[in-house]
């Protein structure tokens, strides 16, 4: 083990989601007694963070408080409520450091309302974003980190300020642009690691409908970004890379593990979880040797297949010893 850890920095949003199960959604002024109740931590940020911490270390390591070869932080914001102590001792159980998670007096705690209709699987989702929308747009930026990883859960000038610091700083930069909005091209210049799924990526290289993801790639390559992920669900995952694309090579395909699928949620959050750790551990530990991106992809691929096996968020995501090496 490496004596200096790599340090994955993640900046992103925290919820509580509040979950109900009904037969059905009511009708306006109707009272209907539900199935169930759940409260759960959530936001991709958080649920990314989570990720990269146990795919990072074994759950004995976790649970014996053993230091990994990775430290994750994860900075964001929550509300001085009845939400935040659970929150930060839930991510601190996982592994996590949870200094750069502000709690902001006066303020509540982002909350997703989420009502799940048992018959059909629809959710309605009602998301109020409370404190993750109090961040500051400053440098959140730890200059020790190895990686920074980003989502799109807070405010873009948040986001567009500190993807520039830590290009300023030299640092790996990934992110997960979700949910999907118009970006500046500035945030794809110099990019080391876009990762997306098909809705996003159709939507984000303005091709409808594309009939290949090669071309898809292409126009983000062409933006600045080194390396493209397209998680495709049932079909797998594709990559590409501007080496790959400045030969002429086409992009690679790894094919979706045939498993029972109970839940997707949080599937794609551990993938990125999962890649991020790749590139963190390379970052800090190669030596000069070059990534290997289609290892790391397959290795996310397989831990996102056993999320897909559990029902619930960050409940579902594995540690890394339960994931298969092949």
């Amino acid at each position: 083990m490496s004596s200096k850890p790599a340090i994955i920095s993640v900046i992103g949003s925290l919820n509580v989601d509040l979950v109900t199960r009904t037969p059905r959604v009511p009708v306006a002024g109707e009272t209907l007694t539900s199935e169930s109740f759940d409260i759960g931590f959530g936001g991709k940020g958080a649920n990314q963070a989570v990720a990269c911490a146990r795919l990072s270390r074994t759950q004995k390591q976790a649970s014996e408080s053993k230091a990994s070869d990775v430290e994750v932080r994860m900075v964001g914001a929550v509300g001085d409520d009845e939400f935040a102590a659970g929150f930060l001792k839930s991510l601190q159980k996982d592994g996590l450091k949870t200094d750069g998670v502000k709690v902001l007096k006066g303020k509540k705690t982002g909350v997703a309302v989420i009502v799940v209709e048992t018959g059909t699987g629809e959710n309605r989702i009602m998301f109020c974003p409370g404190a993750n929308y109090d961040v500051e747009a400053k440098d959140l930026v730890d200059s020790d980190a190895g990686v920074v990883l980003f989502q799109l859960e807070l405010p873009l000038e948040v986001v567009l300020h500190n993807m520039k610091a830590a290009r300023d700083k030299g640092i790996e930069t990934i992110i997960n642009p979700a949910p999907a909005i118009p970006l500046p091209d500035s945030v794809y210049s110099g990019l080391n690691h876009l990762i997306v799924n098909e809705t996003e990526a159709s939507a984000l290289s303005g091709i409808e409908n594309p009939t290949s993801w090669d071309k898809v790639a292409a126009v983000f390559i062409a933006r600045g970004v080194k390396n493209v992920i397209i998680t495709l669900g049932g079909e797998g995952v594709y990559f590409q890379t501007d080496k790959r694309q400045e030969q002429l090579q086409p992009g690679q395909l790894v094919p979706a593990r045939k498993v029972k699928v109970v839940d997707t949620t949080a599937a794609g959050d551990t993938f990125v979880g999962a890649y991020t750790v790749a590139v963190a551990r390379w970052k800090t530990m190669s030596h000069g040797a070059p990534f290997d991106l289609g290892a790391a992809v397959e290795h996310a691929n397989r831990a996102a297949s056993l999320t897909v096996q559990k029902a619930g968020a960050q409940s579902s995501i594995p540690w890394l010893d339960e994931v298969p090496s092949a």
